[in-house]
């Protein structure tokens, strides 16, 4: 995994801003839609830490301490090109341990109804007052997965790499395995009308995917919830891509809480998700 830390933002952006005084925010080349989801919205509610990272002290302890200690900051990158074509690339994030992580703005935080597979813990705490977090592993960042909890939750297919056929089916092999695991008609494909039943097909969709940005090899770990699961809120970890060996996280606000400190805290190798798998 590639991070970015504090002298690389330099690398990445022509300005980084610690103090949001200082941002000239109004001479910034933004289009009415990029304004509305800018990180910058984040600064009208006062104190990043009460505001960002204050739900996170019960549900996600480990990951409080080390985000309390962190540095907020706001880069720019200019464009080159003038409006519609492309406006500037701004940033909101945070350093922790002198690593970069993102976080997205969302005018429709708290909105927790709308999520009714993720569990509470992560949705008072990470997705709480955001859309996404992630690493920062440069500039621009994959639309499909994220490194940290994220409410764009990509279905499987479009995660694991040889999951459909040309047609965008998904492979027999999978629909066969999944339906008998879950005891659920699975969603086969996108396009097929005969598919839009929400209540009677289900899809899995990615809550955080380990591997770096522009990885889709068969490496980290997957974390899953089910589009259709009632109010149990599961998260199911895929190890290596691997859907074959799917299992049930036990404490999915635990595996992930650990999961980041062992990012902020710097440690060596890749955190181990399935300490906390069990079968189902």
């Amino acid at each position: 995994m590639k991070f970015v830390n504090e002298q690389e933002l330099y690398t990445h952006f022509e300005m980084v801003y610690y103090d949001m005084n200082d941002i000239p925010y109004e001479s910034l080349s933004l289009t009415e839609l990029d304004k509305e989801f800018d990180g910058y919205n984040f600064f009208q509610y006062g104190n990043l830490f009460e505001y960002i990272i204050a739900s996170f002290k019960e549900t996600q302890p480990l990951s409080y301490e080390y985000l309390m200690q962190g540095r907020f900051f706001y880069a720019v990158k200019k464009s080159t090109h003038p409006l519609p074509i492309m406006g500037d690339i701004t940033e909101l994030g945070i350093l922790v341990n002198d690593r970069a992580y993102f976080i997205y703005y969302t005018p429709y935080a708290k909105n927790h109804k709308k999520y009714s597979n993720i569990p509470l813990e992560i949705l008072s705490s990470w997705l709480y007052r955001s859309k996404r977090w992630g690493i920062m592993e440069k500039t621009t960042h994959n639309v499909y997965k994220s490194t940290l909890p994220s409410t764009i939750l990509t279905p499987m297919r479009s995660i694991i790499a040889g999951f459909e056929d040309k047609k965008g089916y998904a492979l027999p092999e999978y629909v066969d395995f999944l339906e008998t695991k879950f005891n659920q008609l699975f969603r086969q494909r996108y396009g097929d009308k005969k598919y839009f039943d929400e209540e009677k097909y289900f899809e899995l969709r990615c809550l955080l995917d380990t591997r770096p940005n522009e990885s889709w090899d068969k490496s980290g770990f997957q974390l899953f919830v089910s589009s259709h699961q009632g109010n149990e809120r599961n998260v199911y970890v895929v190890p290596q891509a691997d859907v074959f060996k799917i299992k049930k996280l036990s404490n999915p606000a635990e595996a992930i809480d650990n999961y980041a400190a062992h990012l902020f805290a710097k440690k060596e190798g890749e955190f181990d998700f399935m300490q906390y798998a069990e079968d189902f």
